[in-house]
């Protein structure tokens, strides 16, 4: 069973954990982070899909089991567009499970019954067959390759562009 609870500071130890593997650090342009920057982050996250704003990160821990297991957060909040990004992390010694997929249709759920967003995006590194294949089956569209969008450890890397709509999800129901 899967659960999303509120990010806060008391999960950057497990946070910081995941997110300095070898796999996420291949495929994510994340920068270094210590353990208070971690806790700053987390707790400047929110949670309250009801005022949703610009410039705020909404960040969810995964549990699985009630065993933390990764993150979800939707994040480039543009309201006057009404579109958002999706972007999720899970430990390595939690994947291949599923639980990518249930945390994003967790939160999916929440963000098209919740805001008037009508389309959600995602990035994913070109080479980063399983999060391709986690937002493929939650109904997204591959839209298209940005080449050289990000730069990982000074790399230019190619990232796919998934989305969704809103009148999409709602007939997946």
């Amino acid at each position: 069973m899967v659960d999303l609870v509120a990010a806060t500071a008391d999960h950057a130890e497990a946070f910081l954990g995941w997110r300095s593997e070898t796999e996420m650090m291949r495929f994510n342009p994340l920068r270094a982070m210590s353990i208070e920057g971690a806790r700053e982050h987390l707790g400047s996250c929110s949670c309250d899909l009801s005022d949703l704003q610009e410039g705020v990160t909404y960040r969810w821990i995964i549990l699985s089991e009630g065993v933390v297991a990764g993150s979800v957060a939707l994040k480039e909040v543009n309201l006057m567009m009404r579109v958002a990004e999706v972007s999720y992390g899970v430990a390595g010694s939690m994947q291949g499970r599923g639980i990518a997929t249930q945390a994003v249709r967790m939160l999916l759920d929440r963000v098209f019954e919740q805001t008037a967003l009508r389309r959600v995006i995602a990035y994913v590194h070109e080479h980063n067959a399983a999060s391709c294949r986690v937002l493929e089956k939650l109904g997204f569209e591959r839209e298209g390759l940005l080449r050289e969008h990000y730069l990982i450890r000074g790399e230019p890397v190619n990232e796919w562009v998934f989305g969704i709509l809103a009148r999409e999800w709602v007939r997946r129901g």
